[in-house]
C-alpha cells in the first residue's frame, strides 16, 4: 500500500496532538501530504466564549487554532498540509474529507475531548473504523493512557 495522502483528525486534546505528531512523522518519512480536519460542532465550543454566543466568532477561533496551533507539528516537520474546519460531527467530517481527497489513511487520537462527551456522544476513534472503507490508524498516548 502506498500512502500519499493522510487525513488527520484534530482538536484541542492531547490525544489529537499525539495523532498529529505521529501523522507528521509518517508523512515526512513517506513524502505524503496531510489534510488536518476539525469537525466543528458549535455547541461543543460553548465553554470557550461568554454569552451572548457568536458562533461565527467561535468557528473563526477554531479555524485559527487549527491553522496556527494544532497543526504546528506538521509545519515543524516540513510536511505539505492543508487545514479544514467542517461543520459536522468529527466522524462525518473525517469521512467526508477522506473521500473528497481520496485519502490513503485516516489518523486519529485514541480518545479526544472530555470523558463525559465521550460517554454521551461516543468516541470518534471507536466509531470511525465502522463507517469508512479506508484504513484507520488510532494513535494511543505515548504513556499508554
Amino acid at each position: 500500500m502506498t500512502v500519499r495522502r493522510i487525513v488527520v483528525g484534530v482538536d484541542e486534546s492531547d490525544n489529537a496532538r499525539t495523532a498529529v505528531v505521529w501523522a507528521a512523522e509518517l508523512a515526512a518519512q513517506l513524502g505524503a501530504s496531510v489534510l488536518a480536519v476539525h469537525g466543528f460542532e458549535p455547541l461543543a465550543h460553548l465553554g470557550r466564549v461568554a454569552p451572548p454566543v457568536d458562533f461565527v466568532a467561535v468557528r473563526a477561533a477554531c479555524e485559527a487554532d487549527l491553522a496556527e496551533g494544532w497543526t504546528a507539528p506538521l509545519r515543524d516537520a516540513g510536511v505539505a498540509h492543508e487545514c479544514r474546519v467542517l461543520e459536522r460531527d468529527p466522524v462525518g467530517a473525517l469521512v467526508e474529507a477522506a473521500d473528497e481527497v481520496d485519502a490513503d489513511l485516516i489518523v486519529v487520537g485514541a480518545r479526544g475531548g472530555s470523558t463525559l462527551r465521550g460517554l454521551v456522544l461516543g468516541s470518534t476513534s471507536l466509531k470511525l473504523p465502522h463507517v469508512t472503507r479506508r484504513p484507520v490508524c488510532i494513535v494511543h498516548p505515548v504513556d499508554g493512557g
